[in-house]
């Protein structure tokens, strides 16, 4: 009897080594005999899955994506900046699983700026967490933690900021991006809108 093969979860292990590829071994090591080696699939099964590269490139950064938000959902139910807080330090690359994810994203972000499909797929996951956040800052200004007269679409334009950011000090592993460092920055952008602050 033939053994039944469950797709998704191999695509998901292609997918998981690929993702890990890049960030110890840089974008460039992403040939489809590089990914044979490390799977222990063929050719031709890699091709089964993945047309070329490019798809599996992006299938790597939609497994980071996912992966952050997974963890959010699990990590938090929380309202207003505690909430927000959540999200942000599930983003920020703070151990050795994100700091993997923080070197997929900039590989990935450079191929992005010359690939309209993957341009888009960044633009989605950019505008998910926007929504994300400003839904968190609503909350707080409705909940009183934060002043009613806070610009909340400049304060999501700056924490973003703040969090790509994050991802190249700790991707090169500078003293700024240490894990320390990293949260009392968040701690201290999310002070700032305490209302005996303003």
């Amino acid at each position: 009897m033939p053994k039944k093969v469950d797709h998704d979860l191999r695509r998901h292990e292609i997918i998981g080594s690929v993702w890990r590829l890049i960030a110890d071994e840089g974008i460039d090591a992403v040939t489809t005999r590089r990914i044979a080696e490390v799977t222990g699939y063929s050719n031709g099964l890699l091709r089964y899955y993945f047309p070329g590269k490019d798809s599996v490139i992006t299938e790597a950064y939609r497994y980071v994506v996912e992966a952050t938000d997974i963890r959010a959902a699990l990590s938090t139910t929380e309202r207003g900046l505690a909430g927000l807080r959540t999200l942000a330090l599930e983003i920020m690359p703070l151990d050795d699983v994100r700091r993997a994810e923080a070197r997929v994203a900039l590989a990935f972000w450079q191929r992005a700026l010359n690939h309209s499909d993957e341009a888009a797929l960044f633009a989605t996951s950019f505008s998910s967490w926007r929504d994300f956040f400003t839904a968190r800052f609503t909350e707080a200004v409705a909940d009183g933690e934060v002043a009613e007269d806070t610009d909340t679409a400049a304060a999501v334009d700056d924490l973003q900021n703040l969090l790509m950011g994050t991802q190249i000090t700790a991707a090169f592993g500078t003293p700024e991006g240490n894990v320390d460092r990293l949260t009392a920055l968040l701690d201290r952008f999310i002070a700032r809108f305490s209302p005996s602050v303003q």
